[in-house]
Order: structure tokens, then C-alpha cells, then sequence
């Protein structure tokens, strides 16, 4: 009676096993590392940039980075075909790579980018990420005050406003 108990606790145990591994592979969220927060993502008025602020970041494996990666506004795939300028890192005092985060924050601002609308994807990397995590959805936002879209003027009395604007404002 004994191996026949046995058998039966193995084979309990086996099933047990098989069934989290199945479940693993279903939801590989449940074994593999997160990160959470919160973050907004805000057009600075006049400026052209961006600002990312998160909070709240929680990591289940040790920190690498979070960044805001801006892409066009009217993208349907947020990719490396998509993506415009360069992503911006968002730092703090309290995201300390190497360790793992509770309740972290952190700021960072884009570069300038020219008038119109984009879609900011916020996303982070614990250690051994292979690809970055989403602890927020993309946000749309609009940017005014930016970079010049038509690359500028040779015309003599756009040279001499220009001059005209910049003494102005020495002579304040």
C-alpha cells in the first residue's frame, strides 16, 4: 500500500508542476520580472519639448533604465519606423540602477521637436530584459513652440527681423 501512496503523491505532484509550467507558458507575466508605476506625459507650452514624469516605480528585478521614446502622431505601430528624434532618459534620485525600485520617481525632457502631435511610449528595463517593459499606455500630446519646419529664410528682411528680435532682447 505504501509505494501504491506513493505513486499516487508523485504523480499528484507531477501534475501540480505540469500545470504551473502551462500556466507559465499562458501568462509568462506571472514568472517573468515587472515593473510598475505611474507616469504623465506632458507638451511643455512654447518649447517643443516633452516631459515625462513617473512615480510609483516598482521593479521586480534590478533596475537598468526608463526612457520616453517619441514616435509620429499618426503611427499605428510604435517601432523604429515610426520613431522620431532620439529617446530622452528619465532620471531621479530614487531610480538607482542595479537595485530593486519601491515607490521610485523621476523626470526627464525631450530635445526639441518640431510643431504637431506624437505619441509617447514610457518604458523601462530590469536587469536581463531583453526588450523594454510598458508601465503606462503611449500618450498623445501636441507640441508648440518647436523647431523651425521650414529650415529657414534667405531673404534679406527675415535676416535683418531676426537681428532685429535678438538686440531687442540684449537691450532689456
Amino acid at each position: 500500500m505504501a509505494s501504491t501512496s506513493t505513486a499516487r503523491r508523485m504523480a499528484g505532484v507531477a501534475t501540480v508542476a505540469g500545470l504551473t509550467a502551462l500556466g507559465l507558458l499562458a501568462n509568462p507575466a506571472v514568472g517573468s520580472a515587472t515593473v510598475t508605476g505611474g507616469a504623465t506625459v506632458v507638451a511643455n507650452p512654447g518649447t517643443g519639448t516633452i516631459t515625462t514624469t513617473i512615480t510609483g516605480l516598482a521593479t521586480t528585478k534590478p533596475f537598468v533604465k526608463c526612457e520616453g521614446t517619441v514616435y509620429r502622431g499618426d503611427a499605428t505601430v510604435l517601432d523604429k519606423t515610426t520613431k522620431v528624434g532620439e529617446s530622452y532618459l528619465v532620471l531621479g534620485e530614487s531610480m538607482v540602477a542595479g537595485q530593486v525600485l519601491t515607490g521610485a520617481s523621476g523626470t526627464g525632457t525631450s530635445k526639441t521637436f518640431e510643431d504637431g502631435e506624437y505619441q509617447v511610449r514610457t518604458k523601462c528595463k530590469e536587469d536581463g530584459d531583453t526588450d523594454y517593459q510598458d508601465p503606462i499606455e503611449p500618450v498623445r500630446v501636441t507640441v508648440t513652440g518647436g523647431a523651425a519646419t521650414d529650415g529657414g529664410s534667405s531673404d534679406l528682411g527675415s535676416v535683418q527681423g531676426l537681428l532685429a528680435g535678438l538686440l531687442g532682447q540684449f537691450g532689456s
